[in-house]
């Protein structure tokens, strides 16, 4: 199973298909077209997807996951940042944030 982090905002997703410092991101638009686009770049057999819970946000893009049979964690955003803390990140970017929740997923492998 690979595990791909989700940083929701209000009007973007940012996806880490990997924890790695080099790995690909993507945006997309938080739309349901947008998340569509998304959607068609997994597969429901290979993939977990890990965000944290954003109220209205996320509210749409789980349901679209769930929709589509794909495993999705809504993770409280202090368990992350606790997590992120412990790996000693500072840093804080949209994509630094991606692939840190896509490393939560790999290590502590969410329900």
């Amino acid at each position: 199973m690979t595990y791909i982090g989700i940083d929701v905002s209000k009007d973007t997703l940012v996806v880490a298909y990997s924890p790695e410092k080099n790995s690909k991101t993507r945006t997309f638009k938080n739309t349901t077209r947008g998340i569509h686009e998304f959607i068609r770049t997994i597969s429901k057999d290979e993939h977990h997807c890990v965000m944290e819970a954003t109220g209205n946000y996320s509210a749409l893009l789980v349901y679209l996951l769930s929709e589509a049979g794909i495993t999705t964690s809504l993770e409280n955003p202090l368990k992350v940042k606790n997590f992120a803390r412990a790996m000693l990140s500072t840093v804080k970017t949209d994509e630094i944030d991606a692939r840190l929740i896509a490393l939560y997923g790999e290590k502590m492998n969410p329900a």
